[in-house]
């Protein structure tokens, strides 16, 4: 491996990073502006944004810049290329630093501004918005850094050589431990600075305030920036969501091959849904069992690990004789994503646990309720839709995760993400489009499964 590699790793990580901050300023701008059920709608769409699955947005814009890409003739732009890569990369990651800077900005209050009355505009941008965010811009920038650092999906797919995605290379090729361990170290310091550089830090959270009324806010904003956010917010809306997600539905051949996807990647499918579902599941478990204990919080090192460090991590730790029941089953599977992906978990199960009534808390104690009775009757009622929305956050990250598994995946237990990863090398953009649409299928089972449910629950009640 060339050390080069890992420059080139670094730059295309910052670049993603102030292009991602700087759209996501831009559009929290507009957010903070949007009152009522606008904001919400608008919300939906940049969470929606960032849930899309990155194949589908990898392959939109190589069907449109791409080798033969619909707008190739007339726009000379190549996307398999550094600037390719970034471009993809930035428009999958915007929405982290829109909602952090958004979440900070909801805390500006009239004091704020009855203290400075004349100012407006770019003044008020300079001397108080960009002051109030520049923590939120700092740790969305550092989060939207490591998630670039760490993919190997998007740069191995547009044929750009990064450190990590050669590290996966050379291992997945030799299984050279000695390299393994020589130029992993690298890849396991970037999270421990991370997690050091968040040490102390609050991160300010959209729901936390509700911040200033709409009239005073939009006025002392000033035309120019706010509608220079509306349109940025709408366009990227438009190039990040629906661009891919028009792709998707309207290409006739998604559904040409539709069935044809389905029948072919059955066991796929099944394996996607039921690695998701169970990790997602036993993750949000021992989160609301562990959730007291402070220590866990170091589990978010192994969320900022690349996931290819994992797979090696576990190849390393399982791969013996007496564990060979555990080794080539899906065991390695659930485990590699239950690790990874814990800290949300327990930091979403924590986070909870807090926000429970401490008065009721304390009479459920008191009275020695079961911990059973004490879910149902005290955490469900009050916290039931957190805790969904954490699992629900789970089961979509372990649904698109290639990272982790590229390595472990045991015989017959592909999933559609790695199917995905795979045919995308190939060009078979028709199947590739049918398979992520399978995926969104996936990913809306559990909503429909849960509203089927509560119908049922309401009619024989």
């Amino acid at each position: 491996m060339s050390w080069w590699l890992l420059i080139d790793s670094f730059v295309l990580a910052i670049l993603v990073a102030f292009l991602a901050v700087g759209i996501g300023w831009g559009t929290s701008l507009f957010l903070v502006g949007a009152r009522g059920w606008k904001r919400n709608i608008f919300l939906i769409g940049v969470v929606a944004s960032f849930s899309l699955p990155p194949f589908l947005v990898i392959n939109t814009w190589l069907a449109l810049f791409g080798k033969v890409g619909l707008l190739k003739p007339w726009v000379p732009i190549d996307g398999y290329s550094f600037g390719g890569a970034i471009w993809v990369l930035a428009m999958m990651l915007w929405p982290v630093p829109c909602l952090m800077s958004f979440g900070a900005l909801k805390r500006l209050t009239p004091e704020l501004l009855d203290a400075e009355p004349g100012l407006s505009g770019l003044g008020l941008v300079k001397c108080i918005l960009f002051p109030l965010s520049n923590a939120a811009l700092f740790q969305s920038g550092v989060i939207v850094f490591v998630l670039a650092f760490n993919n190997i999906a998007v740069p191995a797919i547009l044929q750009v050589k990064v450190f990590p995605a050669q590290f996966w290379v050379q291992f997945s090729s030799t299984y050279n431990f000695k390299m393994a361990w020589q130029y992993g170290w690298i890849l396991a310091l970037i999270p421990i600075l991370i997690l050091l550089a968040f040490r102390g830090r609050v991160i300010a959270w959209p729901w936390e305030s509700q911040g200033l009324g709409l009239n005073v806010f939009m006025k002392r904003l000033g035309c120019v920036i706010r509608y220079s956010s509306s349109v940025l917010f709408g366009a990227m809306i438009i190039v990040s969501l629906l661009l891919p997600l028009g792709h998707l539905l309207l290409n006739g051949q998604t559904w040409f091959v539709f069935l044809e996807a389905i029948q072919a990647g059955s066991r796929s499918i099944f394996n996607s849904f039921w690695f998701s579902f169970l990790t997602a599941t036993l993750v949000t478990i021992l989160g609301l069992l562990t959730s007291s204990l402070k220590g866990f919080r170091l589990t978010w090192l192994f969320l900022f690990l690349p996931g290819v460090l994992i797979g090696v991590i576990w190849i390393s730790i399982f791969n013996r004789p007496s564990l060979d029941w555990f080794y080539g089953s899906g065991c390695m599977v659930i485990t590699a994503l239950g690790i990874r992906y814990f800290a949300l978990g327990w930091e979403g199960m924590h986070g909870i646990k807090n926000s429970i009534d401490t008065d009721l808390l304390n009479a459920t104690n008191l009275f020695g309720m079961p911990w059973w009775q004490r879910c149902r009757h005290l955490v469900l009622p009050q916290a039931g839709w957190a805790i969904a929305a954490v699992w629900y956050v789970i089961y979509l990250l372990c649904l698109w995760d290639t990272e982790t598994i590229v390595m472990i995946v045991p015989p017959g237990g592909e999933t559609l993400a790695l199917r995905v990863f795979n045919l995308l090398h190939y060009g078979h953009h028709g199947q590739v489009n049918a398979l992520c649409l399978i995926l969104l299928l996936l990913a809306l089972l559990p909503v429909i499964l849960s509203y089927a449910v509560r119908l049922l629950i309401k009619k024989w009640a």
